[in-house]
C-alpha cells in the first residue's frame, strides 16, 4: 500500500512541476542565491517541526555513538569540532562536554537561523564561521580538529569524495569523523527506482539534495583507518529519504 502511494505521489510531482509549479522550478534552477534563501526557510520553518522528533532522535543517537568512541579523553581539555553544512545548529545540544567550535557551510542564509540557536546554547565556545562548499576548506588547517561533524550534508554536495578526503586531510591522527546520512535503497527494488526518478527534482526543491547516493560505500573507500556504520530504515520517516546511515570514521 506504501509503495502506491509513494508511485503516486511521485507521479502527482512531476506533473506538477512540468505545468502549475514549472514557473518555479526554472526560476530555482537559475537563481541559486533565492534557490538557497528559500530552503533555509522551508526547512527551519517546515520541514524541522514536522520531523523534528524523529531527527532528533537520530541525532542523539549518533552522538551517543560519538562518546563511545570518545571514552577516556580528558574533558579538561578542549574537543575541537568542525560541523560542516552547520545549517541552523540542530547538533548543537548533543555537543560533548567542552567542545570549540567551528563551522562551514556554503548557504550563507542558515547563518542567522545558526546564530540564534547558538544563544540557547552557551556552553559551546564558538570560535568561526566559514563560508565556503565543503569540498575546498583551505581556510582550515591540516590536523586540527579532533572531530568533524557532517549530517545530512553528503547528500547536497557537488563531489562527496572531494569533501571526504577535505575531512581526512583536517582531521587529526585517531580524529573521528560523525556522520549522519540518508542514502539510496538497495539497487533493483521498487524504493530505489523511485529514489531515482525522483532525485532530478527533489534536487532542485530541496537545493542540490540528491536521494540516490551510496555514502556509506564512499565513506568506506575513503582510506581511514576505522569505519563503523549502522544502516536502518525508520518508518516514521518518509520513504525517499528513509534508509539511513550513522556512523564513526577514524583517521
Amino acid at each position: 500500500m506504501e509503495i502506491i502511494i509513494y508511485i503516486t505521489a511521485t507521479i502527482l510531482l512531476w506533473a506538477l512541476s512540468a505545468s502549475i509549479l514549472l514557473p518555479f522550478l526554472i526560476f530555482f534552477k537559475l537563481n541559486k542565491t533565492y534557490r538557497d534563501k528559500w530552503f533555509s526557510w522551508f526547512f527551519v520553518n517546515l520541514i524541522k517541526p514536522q520531523l523534528s522528533p524523529t531527527l532528533a532522535r537520530m541525532r542523539k543517537h549518533a552522538f551517543n555513538l560519538l562518546k563511545e568512541h570518545l571514552k577516556g579523553r580528558k574533558t579538561n581539555i578542549p574537543l575541537e569540532i568542525l560541523e560542516i553544512g552547520i545549517g541552523a545548529g540542530s547538533n548543537l545540544k548533543f555537543y560533548p562536554e567542552n567542545s570549540n567550535l567551528t563551522v562551514l557551510d556554503m548557504n550563507e542564509s542558515f547563518i542567522e537561523y545558526f546564530e540564534e540557536n547558538l544563544k540557547k546554547h552557551p556552553e559551546v565556545i564558538h570560535k568561526k564561521t566559514v563560508i565556503a562548499m565543503a569540498e575546498d576548506m583551505h581556510e582550515l588547517e591540516d590536523d586540527s580538529f579532533d572531530v568533524v561533524v557532517c549530517t545530512y550534508v553528503l547528500c547536497s554536495v557537488k563531489n562527496v569524495r572531494s569533501v571526504l578526503n577535505e575531512v581526512k586531510r583536517v582531521l587529526k591522527p585517531g580524529g573521528k569523523f560523525l556522520v549522519l546520512e540518508h542514502v539510496m535503497y538497495p539497487d533493483s527494488t521498487w524504493n530505489a527506482t523511485l529514489q531515482t526518478l525522483t532525485s532530478p527534482l527533489w534536487n532542485i526543491y530541496f537545493d542540490g539534495c540528491n536521494l540516490n547516493r551510496k555514502n556509506d560505500e564512499e565513506i568506506r573507500k575513503t582510506g581511514f583507518s576505522d569505519v563503523v556504520i549502522e544502516k536502518s530504515y525508520p518508518k516514521d520517516i518518509w520513504m525517499y529519504i528513509r534508509p539511513k546511515i550513522v556512523g564513526i570514521a577514524t583517521k
